[in-house]
């Protein structure tokens, strides 16, 4: 299992930097054009930006439910007995990864009916499910990131407790 969530790090984390790093030289590149020429030959670069940009976005939530990065506020949660914070911990992990099933399961329904109807980036000429597809991928991956959370914090909750 450690295995497999190792290699969800390096998927997430590539995704994200060699994303970001397209995203900035398309982006550099496609304001140098515009400056020196009078028609820039970069004109999808807003619709690749876009597409990648969902992708960074979708992968980065998982991301942060992985470090813990995530928004939470333990100014009550702290200064509860450890059993009534276990159960916050569970209820707040079951809304994120019923949120994220409702996400998966509308998303899916999207991307089918991109396909379906043919939908199409204009400019770039590919199918609007490439960006799509991230959304189901993203929730499948925040799923199993905020169960691995709600471990680890479950653990460090008792952990602690043991070291009083």
């Amino acid at each position: 299992m450690k295995f497999i969530l190792h290699l969800l790090d390096y998927l997430e984390e590539g995704v994200m930097v060699i994303g970001l790093g397209i995203m900035v030289v398309l982006n550099f590149v496609n304001v140098i054009c515009r400056y020196l020429m009078p028609q820039t030959p970069f004109s999808y670069t807003e619709e690749l930006n876009t597409l990648i940009f969902v992708w960074i976005t979708v992968f980065g939530i998982a991301y942060g439910y992985k470090r813990g990065s995530h928004t939470g506020l333990t100014l009550i949660t702290d200064r509860l007995p450890k059993i009534a914070a276990l159960v916050v911990l569970v209820i707040g992990t079951l809304c994120s990864v019923a949120f994220m099933g409702i996400v998966f399961s509308t998303s899916c329904r999207m991307v089918s009916n991109q396909i379906e109807y043919g939908n199409i980036f204009p400019g770039i000429g590919i199918s609007a499910a490439w960006g799509g597809v991230a959304l189901p991928l993203g929730a499948l991956l925040t799923i199993i990131r905020a169960i691995e959370a709600c471990i680890t914090n479950a653990r460090k909750l008792f952990k602690k407790e043991v070291e009083l």
